[in-house]
């Protein structure tokens, strides 16, 4: 004889009717994290790109001079010339890069490209200039990235709401 009162394990436990039940009201008020860090981080982004642009600019330039010029004091510098555009073309790439994370991030879009972008600039440390500011932005915006309240609000972003609902979603605390 089977013992009814005694639950079956090899059955699934019987679910409540209101366990999948759809929130109705409106969204909850989220804790505001480091929500207010995207735009400073998103801001340095764009400025450390414009910075990097400029360099390989420079360093384009600079490469172009040493083996397009003929010159007698030029002939010497033409390996460092090849060094410099080698590094200034990385620059170019990184600081591209981080200027269109930069402004999808301004708009809580696309978090992978703004954390790619951080990872990628530290390839400017090889400009030597660049490593204090690629080191510190890197180390400052992956803390923010990877906040969980950052996360939920570029989830918001990336479903299509607008920067004011994301704000008003995460209100400042105090």
């Amino acid at each position: 004889m089977i013992d009814s009162s005694v639950p079956d394990p090899a059955q699934p436990p019987r679910w409540s009717s209101d366990y999948f039940r759809e929130y109705a009201g409106p969204g909850p008020r989220l804790a505001r994290g480091l929500v207010g860090h995207v735009r400073i981080v998103a801001i340095l982004l764009i400025t450390q790109g414009v910075f990097e642009i400029l360099f390989a600019l420079f360093g384009i330039c600079f490469a172009l001079a040493t083996v397009l010029v003929r010159q007698e004091d030029l002939v010497n510098m033409r390996p460092l010339g090849m060094v410099l555009g080698g590094i200034s073309i990385a620059a170019l790439f990184c600081g591209g890069l981080r200027v269109a994370a930069g402004i999808a991030n301004l708009r809580f879009r696309r978090r992978l490209l703004g954390i790619t972008a951080l990872g990628a600039g530290m390839l400017t440390m090889l400009t030597g200039y660049c490593a204090p500011t690629a080191i510190a932005l890197a180390v400052y915006g992956l803390i923010v990235y990877l906040n969980d309240s950052v996360v939920a609000a570029f989830e918001m972003g990336d479903a299509g709401r607008t920067t004011t609902e994301i704000s008003a979603a995460f209100p400042p605390e105090g």
